[in-house]
């Protein structure tokens, strides 16, 4: 009888061995996933120890030696080591909390921090849908390239992948900050790499490195706050010491430097909420020129619509104080501003074709111009002839007062644009806490908020502390100015009041033959 399997032949002994062959294989790949398993375990076991002993070099010592002490059977006497070790770290932390800190809690910190970037970087990149797709079809994330930890904040250099820009990837900063456990994010500029003079000097120009590095950008990750105590500023004067008018110190900066302000070819502008520490950085300004004023190389006027309760306490430094505090204070304000602006131009016209930039002299010294209030002067004045008179005074000072040696520091507590018409003429600008996060830009300039200064998150509790943006600088720096106490400003007031000078009734006009040298330029008290 035919059958349609009649010309098959099936050697089951074939079959019995491909079965065999199938099972073996098997195994070897289970056994290849669990040796592979281990690998990785024990790799991340090694980096683990390896990392924690690396950035922990204390705690891993103690740990080591009891392991020891353990490993060749002495258990009492690592108990006694035990003890020891934990009755050192107790006397430690409280006679020495700050030493503690430094060498034992900070460098765990900074390695639990590593930890973490590990473990939450991507899925915070794919959060915040900062992913693209090659090619290849795989997709790519920004990528963690180095990490510079300090004590208080750590500096990420995040390789971008095509596609991804820098403005998009600061768009996702408090998400970035939240996920760390950080204070705050912040772009800063591409870290100076060392390399020698010689080499610099022969390098190309027109290829050296800017601010920023195509593909890359750099993210401080702040964690503790340097800026939390108070600044005292009872030593910001030096009678021995030169006031550089270009690095006049003030504070503290959030990476543990000197906190320095240029006053010399620039102009200030102060914002701030009531009670954010406006009278800090004046103050400071002021105590840190007390030796110039003294010698006669600088002078200082001012304006307080106050009546002088802001400015009053130190009435001793100024060659002239306005406190718009009678019937007449509005005329007294333009006159004062008008009279300013003359001076500008008198002084430029004197230094024209011999500098082009003042060398503070007791000839013709600097003038540090102090406006407590700007608003009362450009938005506040009620009569509208007297208020453009004021506005084209300041757009002058502000033109031509830079060059000669005139700088103006105006405070303001509302930054919003019929407020402050001349904006783009401060150079440097200073935002302490203020109400809104819509201010910011407004005062330190397009995208500065979205690059960190976080100005409306600063709290109540730390007047003083702000974020600073200066002329053809990328980087936004947060700051502390010392603190001033009433004491502290009649003694600075006491110290470095100015010599006496002619007095010529107002604004004395100076010299402006090219075959004289200059005789004047005071603002006579």
């Amino acid at each position: 009888m035919g059958s349609w399997t009649s010309g098959l032949v099936v050697d089951r002994d074939a079959g019995w061995q491909q079965l065999r062959v199938a099972k073996a294989s098997r195994r070897r790949s289970i056994a290849g996933r669990v040796v592979r398993l281990l690998v990785a375990g024990l790799r991340w076991l090694t980096v683990l120890v390896c990392g924690f002993a690396y950035h922990n070099p204390i705690p891993a010592a103690l740990l080591a030696l009891i392991g020891a002490l353990l490993a060749f059977g002495l258990p009492w006497a690592a108990l006694g080591a035990v003890l020891l070790a934990a009755a050192g770290v107790v006397a430690w932390f409280l006679l020495a909390p700050e030493l503690f800190d430094r060498w034992v809690v900070s460098p765990g910190r900074r390695w639990w921090r590593r930890r973490r970037y590990a473990a939450a970087w991507a899925d915070v990149m794919v959060a915040g849908r900062l992913v693209v797709t090659d090619r290849r079809r795989r997709e790519l994330v920004p990528k963690v390239a180095r990490i510079r930890q300090g004590r208080f904040a750590d500096v990420l250099t995040v390789r971008l992948p095509n596609g991804i820009t820098r403005e998009a990837f600061a768009e996702h900063l408090d998400a970035l900050a939240q996920a760390m456990r950080a204070r705050e994010a912040r772009i800063v500029p591409a870290p100076g790499r060392w390399a020698p003079g010689w080499l610099r000097n022969r390098a190309a120009a027109e290829f050296a490195p800017g601010v920023h590095k195509p593909g890359r950008v750099f993210v401080r990750l702040a964690f503790g706050d340097p800026l939390a105590h108070v600044i005292a500023g009872n030593q910001l004067a030096d009678d021995g010491e030169d006031v550089d008018h270009s690095a006049v110190r003030v504070g503290r900066r959030d990476d543990g430097a000197e906190w320095r302000v240029s006053l010399l070819g620039t102009h200030v502008l102060l914002a701030g909420a009531t009670g954010a520490g406006k009278g800090s950085v004046l103050w400071a300004i002021l105590a840190s020129m007390g030796p110039a004023i003294r010698a006669g190389t600088a002078q200082v006027v001012g304006l307080d619509p106050k009546g002088g309760m802001e400015l009053g306490f130190g009435r001793e430094l100024f060659r002239h104080l306005v406190t718009m505090d009678g019937p007449d204070a509005e005329d007294e304000a333009v006159a004062f501003l008008e009279g300013l602006a003359e001076e500008a131009d008198r002084r430029a016209g004197m230094l024209a074709g011999r500098a082009r930039t003042l060398s503070p002299s007791v000839e013709l010294p600097f003038v540090l111009i102090i406006i407590d209030e700007l608003a009362s002067v450009t938005a506040f004045i009620s009569d509208s002839k007297r208020r453009q008179r004021a506005d084209a005074a300041l757009g002058r000072l502000l033109t031509k007062g830079r060059a000669p040696g005139m700088c103006v520091v105006g405070a303001l507590q509302d930054p919003r644009k019929d407020v402050v018409k001349w904006r783009d003429l401060f150079p440097t600008r200073i935002a302490l806490r203020l109400v809104e996060a819509g201010q910011v830009d407004l005062v330190l300039g397009d995208g500065a908020h979205a690059r960190g200064a976080r100005c409306e998150a600063i709290a109540t509790t730390t007047p003083g502390v702000g974020y600073v943006a200066e002329d053809g600088a990328a980087a936004i720096t947060r700051v502390r100015a010392a603190y001033l106490t009433d004491e502290d400003i009649r003694r600075i007031a006491a110290t470095y009041r100015p010599g006496p000078v002619d007095a010529g009734g107002g604004l004395r006009v100076v010299d402006s033959e090219p075959d004289h040298p200059p005789e004047a330029g005071d603002l006579a008290a």
